[in-house]
């Protein structure tokens, strides 16, 4: 399937007919809103941050292993200064992503509270090996009002990366994990209770 569209220019005359999200909620949200804006000098709507995550699994529903095999984001995040490092830590926000949702599991002793998985000998995160094949693309429109024109972009692509590996799990198989990590034990668990296994 094939989806095209165009974004409209960032201007206010180029789409009267677009409402403010926080003005579709009423008064308070367009009281909130001019306060953001003139007290603030924080404009909501387009130039905001945003990130669209698209994941690619493999579930093994025996041994309840998962695998990400391919990996897209699209991210929201205003002018780009150098294009190889904002790259790079996109990148690395996907893989950081990926072994929260699958792997890393911080474990502590109950009674005296000392940390158990301490050392990466006792806590997993990604390998090369886990690494999918990861497509990255930058929207640099919108953030004309912001200085520098550009916002950071560390946490905008690395939280939904977890919510994305999770619903490509349920796509795949028709559960829907609702802890992290998705460990094989909890996948294996949820497959019986929905009589799927």
């Amino acid at each position: 399937m094939t989806v095209r569209g165009r974004r409209s220019d960032d201007t206010a005359d180029a789409s009267p007919g677009l409402q403010s999200p926080l003005a579709t909620i009423g008064f308070m949200g367009t009281a909130f809103e001019l306060i953001l804006r003139y007290l603030v000098g924080l404009r909501t709507g387009r130039g905001a941050t945003g990130a669209v995550q698209i994941a690619e699994v493999e579930v093994d529903t025996l041994l309840g292993h998962v695998r990400v095999t391919r990996f897209a984001s699209g991210l929201a995040v205003g002018r780009i200064a150098v294009p190889q490092l904002a790259r790079s830590q996109a990148e690395g926000s996907i893989i950081q992503g990926i072994g929260y949702a699958l792997y890393e599991n911080r474990q502590h002793d109950p009674h005296s509270g000392q940390i158990l998985t301490a050392g990466l000998e006792d806590y997993r995160i990604p390998g090369i090996a886990d690494t999918p094949q990861m497509e990255v693309y930058f929207d640099e429109a919108g953030f004309d009002h912001v200085g520098g024109g550009g916002v950071g972009l560390g946490k905008i692509a690395t939280m939904p990366v977890a919510a994305a590996v999770a619903n490509a799990i349920h796509s795949a198989i028709g559960v829907r994990p609702y802890e992290l990590p998705v460990r094989p034990d909890r996948l294996i668990s949820a497959l019986k209770t929905r009589g799927t296994a």
